[in-house]
């Protein structure tokens, strides 16, 4: 049994690809010695990823997820006899705090939707890159959330967007904005077939496909809106939502509502987004006049 066949068993598709890439990163670090790794093999490997990658917490910990699902397989298949890292578990905290003077306005954000850079050879993906960058600043979506959304999750007929329940994200339905509707309307009945064209062998019923017709993994998704956006104005997708998410309860929009919206099971994750008046101000300060923000600093010194 590969270790494909091992995790079909149990895991979605989706999480089966995050799963197998996690896999690989670990038997790559260690090309000839995956399968005998031990405890101290492993917390190198671990320390490797903290000191080279600047990872979040999260992720971090999904890669050691990973790493003990590989050996939960090779004990199954009598590759080994022991689990090297089974009580291995990691305390790095996650910084909660959502800094406001580093979010996008609103109008940034839509000059990001206009400025979606055309593809120089293939014009076929031109749609798809718009559609993308248009679920995260209007959905405010994740790129797992983008990576998993199927054709039948996207009703043109109403206007709306099925998001699939995550592991930490609630489903819910969200309204397209007019824009979008022709825009995915195209992609469905133009782009996309022609994408699938060049997967004839394995037919994938994921909305956003790869420039041959694949499903498109999460972390691709960075690399693909900011493929041809010069380094200064690289966007982040992370970023974008928590900027959406901020502006909305900054209208002094009801709190329960951004909840639905955004996909947060507890409230008390969207409260994390409100800005009190103080932040918002020095947010403005540190973007329009940095000169103001720098002298407060120089006083703070002499005081």
């Amino acid at each position: 049994m590969t270790i494909k066949e091992y995790l079909l068993q149990t895991y979605s598709k989706s999480t089966l690809n995050s799963n197998l890439y996690n896999i690989k990163l670990f038997t790559d670090y260690f090309p000839n010695k995956a399968e005998k790794a031990d405890y101290k093999d492993i917390l190198q490997y671990l320390e490797y990823l903290r000191k080279n990658c600047n990872l979040h917490p999260k992720t971090l910990k999904h890669r050691l997820y990973a790493v003990k699902i590989y050996f939960n397989y090779l004990l199954e298949t009598g590759k080994r006899k022991d689990h090297p890292c089974s009580e291995l578990n990691l305390k790095d905290k996650v910084n909660k705090q959502i800094k406001a003077d580093t979010l996008y306005s609103e109008s940034t954000l839509e000059h990001f939707f206009e400025t979606t850079c055309r593809s120089k050879r293939k014009h076929r993906l031109d749609n798809r890159n718009k559609i993308i960058v248009s679920l995260l600043i209007y959905q405010a979506l994740t790129v797992t959330e983008i990576a998993e959304l199927t054709t039948a999750d996207i009703n043109l007929e109403k206007g709306e967007i099925f998001i699939r329940e995550q592991f930490h994200l609630q489903s819910r339905t969200l309204p397209m904005k007019a824009k979008q509707v022709l825009l995915f309307h195209k992609y469905l009945s133009q782009d996309r077939p022609i994408l699938l064209s060049y997967n004839k062998a394995n037919p994938d019923n994921s909305f956003i496909l790869g420039q041959y017709g694949e499903a498109i993994h999460p972390h691709e998704i960075s690399r693909i809106i900011n493929q041809d956006r010069p380094k200064a104005e690289r966007i982040q997708p992370l970023k974008i939502r928590q900027s959406v998410i901020a502006n909305l309860l900054q209208k002094e929009n009801d709190t329960r509502i951004v909840q639905v919206f955004a996909g947060h099971k507890r409230v008390s994750t969207t409260e994390q987004y409100r800005q009190n008046e103080l932040e918002t101000l020095q947010a403005a300060v540190n973007q329009y006049h940095p000169l103001l923000n720098f002298f407060s600093i120089e006083r703070k010194k002499f005081n």
